[in-house]
Order: structure tokens, then C-alpha cells, then sequence
């Protein structure tokens, strides 16, 4: 397998909402390299990735946490997280914090949904059958 290489021109093409004028090349990058935090892009990565064969599932995983992480950095108000608690009167509003491990960080927008569907196949674990016996004719 092979290491997915960040182009922030492809990336554009594909999510054409993120022009120069909005987000640089710099910043596209550095989500990137956030994304790989999330997303092991090695050769021991889970997930597969092989330009030859047309194998480029981790890429589109990589991009789809780009665009997750790209949304969330250029939100008007400058916080993330779903409002945990508004008032009217002298306006105020609060923002929680996603910190469970159920995917709560990715529901915040679509790419992000879309990252958490997908990523699914590869982050599931295996069944654990408690017996009493180590050999099934034991």
C-alpha cells in the first residue's frame, strides 16, 4: 500500500466551497495533517489506499476529514460543538463540547457524517463470546 499524498487543488475540485479566498492552501494542509492525526495515513493504516489498482478508499477518507475539519475551522462564530444552552434576553449562548466516543464530533457536518459512516467497516471490533470451556468439545 502507499501514504496518500495531500493536493489541495484536487481537494478543491471535489469541494469547490473552499476557495483561496476562504480557506489557503497553508490551512487546507494543516487540516490534512490534523486529518492523519484521525486517520492513520502509514502503510499500516487499516484502511486501504493503492493508486494502482484504483484502491483509494483511505484518500477519500482523508478528504472527507479535511472538508469536516476545514467546515469546523471556518464557522462565523469561532466555536464548535452543538449549542448546549442559548438565552434571549441580553443574547448568550453556550456550546458543548463533544467528548464520548460515539461519533458525536463527526455529526457536526455532513462530510463529517459521512466520514463516521464510512469509517464504520474499519474501526469495528471483533465479538467476544464468554464460555466456560476453552475447546468447544471441552
Amino acid at each position: 500500500m502507499a501514504v496518500v499524498a495531500f493536493d489541495p487543488a484536487a481537494f478543491r475540485e471535489l469541494y469547490p466551497q473552499f476557495t483561496e479566498a476562504i480557506i489557503t492552501d497553508g490551512q487546507l494542509a494543516q487540516a490534512f495533517n490534523v486529518a492523519c492525526l484521525l486517520l492513520d495515513n502509514s502503510d499500516a493504516s487499516p484502511v486501504p489506499y493503492d493508486p494502482t489498482t484504483g484502491v483509494l478508499t483511505r484518500q477519500t477518507l482523508l478528504n472527507l476529514l479535511v472538508c469536516h475539519l476545514a467546515t469546523l475551522a471556518l464557522w462565523p462564530w469561532g466555536q464548535n460543538g452543538p449549542v448546549a444552552s442559548s438565552s434571549e434576553g441580553s443574547v448568550s449562548v453556550s456550546f458543548g463540547l463533544p467528548n464520548r466516543t460515539d461519533g458525536a464530533f463527526f455529526r457536526q457536518t455532513p462530510c463529517g457524517q459521512a466520514y463516521w459512516q464510512a469509517i464504520q467497516a474499519y474501526i469495528r471490533g471483533g465479538r467476544y463470546y464468554p464460555v466456560t470451556h476453552f475447546h468447544p468439545w471441552g
